[in-house]
């Protein structure tokens, strides 16, 4: 019984890390063998601290050597059980580090109360510390863990190596400065303020790299954002020559169909002129750019048999840049094609489409029937592709340019009707 309480007492730290660990890294792709490879790190750093116990000099540098020999083990330990590289899994044992530190300090004052009460039953508060550090990590693991993945797509890191570094700096300075504080008695109330501030040191560095992940996740659609709405400015410019060349087109044939009418079957005539009157269809909503759009959808809902039914004031939108007018509507149009495309009741396959001016403010409205179940995150339909990382972002542009105009938005669903409102103040 002394052995096993010997054992875990000099090589629980092995143990508290690796928990912590799970909490981080679970959820990640395993690599082939994962038992026996997760088998293989954990003897293998449980060897490596035995062997620790052995060294001749006990002192605060090689605790602190220690701390970071067992982060870089455990480092690599992730790599080898894990589809992640070196600077992910570094980001994920550092948030792993300060979570084992934390609840390793909480833990400890948990037990310090019962002995400075006279409860000093070595049993007793092994049982206390074992508990409380088990409870401790697996509340703050849940919660830091569980924020990082859900702000992240697919990395749940800073690409920055130095930021990284200074991150893991952080976090073995903590371990430093215990070790220093475990070395000299400095009496029990100076004592208890360090613990108090090496906590919050801790926690502050959990929520740090929450924020990291939230803003490098913010970059990224901010970058894929712009990408898209650049390419929206050039399908905007093809749309335009596209649409003037057919309408061109749509001319001459039918001033030959004029001309050679009576050598053409009726039944045959009359196919022509009704696909010439498709693409001869002219918007004048008042803003060309908005007209131009209309006329693609137009051709696209034609096409899939959906009804695009448009009351639009364009003039009010003069006030916008062209691009932004394409990408709004181009986006809120595309969103509603792609739902109502999965309905099979041709009663049901329309689009709504209002632009009009409402109590001082442009109001924009667009509405349409949809399969399944909808849900929302921030105020914005979520996709419902698998792949969340490249999809999504039609809605997020929507919104980023509402909100250039210092406008509102509002996207809500009833009955199987999903509807989005825009208002945007009228320029003075």
């Amino acid at each position: 019984m002394n052995m096993i309480h010997s054992f875990f007492s000099a090589n629980g730290y092995v143990f508290e890390l690796l928990f912590a660990t799970a909490f981080y890294i679970w959820g990640q792709k395993h690599r082939k063998n994962f038992v026996m490879r997760v088998f293989t790190v954990v003897i293998g750093m449980l060897m490596v601290s035995m062997l620790w116990q052995l060294l001749p000099i006990k002192n605060p540098l090689t605790d602190s050597m220690r701390t970071a020999v067992f982060f870089v083990l455990c480092t690599l330990g992730v790599t080898f059980c894990f589809h992640v590289n070196f600077m992910e899994s570094a980001f994920y044992n550092t948030a792993a580090a300060a979570t084992q530190h934390l609840c390793f300090k909480a833990a400890s004052s948990v037990v310090m109360l019962f002995t400075r009460n006279g409860i000093e039953i070595s049993v007793l508060n092994d049982i206390v510390y074992v508990a409380a550090i088990v409870v401790f990590e697996a509340v703050c693991g849940l919660f830091f863990g569980n924020k990082l993945r859900k702000e992240s797509l697919k990395t749940t890191h800073t690409s920055s190596p130095t930021v990284l570094l200074l991150l893991i700096g952080m976090q073995l300075c903590t371990n430093w400065f215990q070790n220093l504080f475990d070395k000299y008695d400095v009496g029990y109330k100076p004592y208890t303020v360090f613990v108090m501030f090496d906590m919050i040191c801790c926690l502050f560095l959990l929520m740090l790299q929450c924020e990291i992940v939230r803003n490098q996740k913010e970059q990224e659609s901010n970058a894929i954002m712009q990408h898209l709405l650049y390419q929206q400015k050039q399908q905007m410019k093809l749309s335009q020559e596209t649409i003037d060349l057919i309408n061109v087109k749509c001319h001459d044939i039918k001033n030959q169909i004029a001309t050679l009418g009576n050598n053409i079957p009726e039944d045959e005539l009359a196919d022509l002129k009704r696909a010439i009157d498709i693409y001869d269809t002219a918007f004048k909503s008042g803003n060309e750019v908005l007209d131009v759009l209309l006329m693609e959808k137009f051709m696209q809902c034609e096409n899939k048999k959906i009804r695009l039914d448009c009351m639009i004031d364009g003039e009010l939108l003069s006030f916008m840049k062209k691009s932004d007018v394409y990408a709004l509507f181009g986006n809120a149009i595309d969103n509603a094609i792609e739902a109502v495309d999965k309905i099979n009741d041709e009663e049901k396959r329309c689009i709504n489409i209002r632009v009009k001016k409402s109590r001082g403010m442009i109001l924009i409205h667009v509405e349409n029937q949809y399969l399944g179940e909808l849900s929302f995150e921030e105020g914005l339909p979520q996709t419902t592709k698998k792949d969340k990382r490249y999809h999504g972002f039609g809605m997020k542009s929507i919104r980023m340019i509402v909100e250039k105009y210092h406008g509102f938005l509002s996207a809500g669903s009833k009955d199987n009707i999903f509807s989005l409102d825009i208002l945007l103040p009228v320029p003075k």
